[in-house]
């Protein structure tokens, strides 16, 4: 049961002078229940249940936030904090991620219920699909920043992310029976008659004898080089 206030509290003034004030509020179980202050002076008693009431506001918020599904609050959190504050890109990917990394594993988890187990069940099932690795962070990175900001703003008592670190990229593509090469390995390397095949485009002339491309020696300097654009732009 949600926690309610039942007034902002009461205050009067003994026969000593002491000031006393009272807030009454019904807890978890539906059960009246209240709050006792006192003051020799009455400014001073009231700071002390404004404090009370604005702070007894925010954790019956934040113990909402707690029991909210996960994709529900995620989707709102998209929107209200990422939304004004990325790239409309990054937000789409954001919500990419979200919609078909994320949910589909723990969309009806209750937030404050998530667990670092769930938070690895979900990384591993990514790994035994065949996600890419850089996929599967993307949703890892997305869930810290989330569950983060939650405990923060102390909506969820404890952070399930502030234990689990992403599986380490070697481990993750040997699983898959798949393996993690050097970027050096993967370069491409043009056969003698590709090679010619690009030259000749390069070189290509229009009927009236005129060049296709503006700047083909450059493109097959770059080519026979290796020479990137701004490097290429540098020394002309």
């Amino acid at each position: 049961m949600k926690r309610e206030l039942l007034d902002n509290g009461n205050i009067w003034q003994k026969r000593d002078g002491r000031w006393i004030g009272m807030v009454r509020y019904k807890d978890e179980f539906g059960v009246a229940q209240r709050k006792s202050f006192s003051s020799k002076k009455k400014k001073t008693l009231q700071a002390k249940m404004t404090e009370y009431v604005k702070n007894f506001n925010e954790q019956v918020t934040n113990s909402d936030k707690a029991r909210e599904p996960l994709k529900e609050s995620m989707k709102n959190w998209l929107r209200v904090y990422k939304f004004p504050e990325v790239e409309r890109t990054t937000y789409d990917r954001y919500e990419c991620t979200a919609e078909h990394q994320i949910y589909p594993y723990i969309w009806n988890k209750l937030v404050g219920d998530v667990t670092p187990a769930d938070i690895k069940k979900l990384l591993t099932k990514h790994m035994n699909k065949g996600y890419a690795f850089t996929t599967s962070k993307k949703a890892y990175s997305l869930l810290k920043m989330f569950f983060k900001q939650l405990y923060q703003e102390g909506a969820i008592p404890n952070n399930p992310m502030a234990i689990i670190d992403m599986t380490k990229k070697d481990n993750y593509l040997a699983s898959q029976n798949k393996e993690s090469k050097p970027q050096c390995d993967l370069v491409v390397v043009f056969t003698d008659d590709e090679l010619e095949k690009i030259k000749a485009e390069a070189f290509k002339r229009f009927a009236n004898g005129k060049p296709v491309y503006q700047q083909s020696a450059a493109y097959f300097l770059m080519l026979n080089t290796g020479l990137r654009a701004g490097e290429l732009c540098g020394i002309i």
